[in-house]
């Protein structure tokens, strides 16, 4: 009996220093999994605050793309309003030069836009 009983033992002892090493291997895997998952967080954390830079910089863009557009419209208004007193002004009458009570009338083609006439080259 004692035999048997001896190399029972044995085995149970090859069996539990087997389960120890297991137990080991996937403490190492465990931590190392735990390394990677923080690791790979940390990541996540630092991608989400740069996303959230560049949507601060789109926004900052587009609210002075908004600004510069309103002034442009502003200047376009202004140049009209600036062109049409002007046309007034030109087909006013105007008191002739020569000597007499003789008046003429002066016009100016006025153009829609800043450009001026198409020039034809």
């Amino acid at each position: 009996v004692s035999t048997q009983s001896t190399g029972a033992r044995g085995d149970a002892q090859h069996a539990l220093k087997n389960l120890d090493r297991v137990i080991r291997e996937k403490e190492l895997n465990s931590d190392e999994d735990m390394k990677t998952f923080q690791r790979l967080q940390g990541q996540i954390e630092f991608q989400n605050n740069k996303m959230k830079a560049l949507r601060r910089t789109i926004d900052d863009g587009e609210a002075q793309i908004d600004v510069m557009q309103n002034k442009l419209r502003k200047a376009i208004h202004d140049v009209e309003d600036s062109e049409e007193r002007s046309a007034m002004h030109e087909t006013q009458l105007v008191p002739g030069g020569r000597g007499g009570g003789s008046t003429r009338i002066t016009t100016r083609r006025v153009f829609p836009s800043s450009i001026g006439p198409a020039s034809s080259t």
